[in-house]
């Protein structure tokens, strides 16, 4: 009878701390990422740091331009490395890199390099501001 009792109190305590847990849960950001999704948009990221990332990748003959758009929330260091990737047997090789960076917040740069090989490509992006580190991966292009 005692191990009833005791298996019935368990089973309502782990109910009562599972409704807990699921309505914290529900909060104004879960809301807003819902109402973005529902209503045909996406769902954008917020950062602490960082107000906006970008990568770019455009091919035009041999010639691949590289693109790194980084903006923090205010004026601050701003570190990004750009890699040039290409598609190897499944795996995403680095072909060439830059180290990019700003003192005002903002980062908007491009380079160019030529490709020598026939294949797939992204640009791929890893940014530092005031300690918050964010990768971003641009479309994938064909050579």
């Amino acid at each position: 009878m005692r191990r009833k009792i005791a298996m019935m109190l368990a089973v309502m305590c782990l109910l009562v701390s599972m409704s807990t847990v699921s309505y914290a849960a529900e909060g104004e950001s879960v809301a807003s990422a819902e109402a973005a999704v529902s209503s045909g948009g996406t769902a954008v990221p917020h950062y602490i740091n960082i107000a906006n990332i970008a990568a770019g990748l455009r091919i035009e003959g041999n010639t691949a331009y590289c693109l790194a758009e980084v903006t923090a929330k205010k004026v601050s260091n701003v570190n990004v490395t750009m890699r040039l990737q290409k598609l190897e047997g499944g795996s995403w090789v680095t072909k060439v890199s830059w180290l990019l960076s700003s003192t005002t917040g903002i980062v908007n740069e491009t380079r160019s390099t030529t490709l020598y090989q026939k294949g797939s490509y992204r640009v791929y992006l890893i940014a530092t501001v005031g300690g918050e580190q964010v990768t971003c991966v641009s479309n994938t292009r064909t050579y």
